[in-house]
């Protein structure tokens, strides 16, 4: 937590370059991911969720990689409730490989793949996420 607090107020205080810093980032990222950047009303939602998100924000990404160490203390293959996956195939930060293995382990799951997309696709498609989990949720479920 301590490091994460640190990276957090380190991107605070640079917050004047946080708008062409990101333009950078988004320039060597796959297509995808820099379309979804390119947008205007994406790239501001990021930016202020990056700047002005709550002071443990950068504490995610170093949870991340401690989950990727560590058993969780449970099997996929014991999960009881059915999983939707929604996974870019041009995913360069959690390879689609390691999304289809997970898939492949849970008993209920359905892997939908975003073609072409990488790590933030799924964010470009919210919509209809939303909408297939809506429409799940009204289907009578066999008890």
């Amino acid at each position: 937590m301590p490091l994460g607090v640190a990276l957090t107020g380190a991107i605070r205080a640079v917050k004047p370059l946080a708008g062409p810093a990101l333009d950078l980032y988004a320039a060597v990222q796959p297509a995808g991911d820099r379309h979804l950047l390119g947008r205007p009303e994406f790239k501001a939602m990021f930016l202020d969720d990056l700047l002005n998100g709550s002071r443990f924000q950068m504490t995610a990404p170093l949870a991340d990689l401690l989950l990727f160490t560590r058993e969780w203390g449970f099997r996929l293959a014991d999960v009881r409730v059915p999983v939707r996956w929604w996974h870019g195939d041009d995913d360069h930060i959690v390879p689609f490989r390691h999304g289809r293995h997970c898939v492949e382990r849970l008993p209920d799951a359905t892997l939908t793949v975003i073609d072409g997309e990488s790590h933030l696709g799924g964010l470009g498609i919210g919509r209809s996420v939303l909408e297939e989990l809506v429409a799940l949720g009204s289907r009578p479920r066999a008890v």
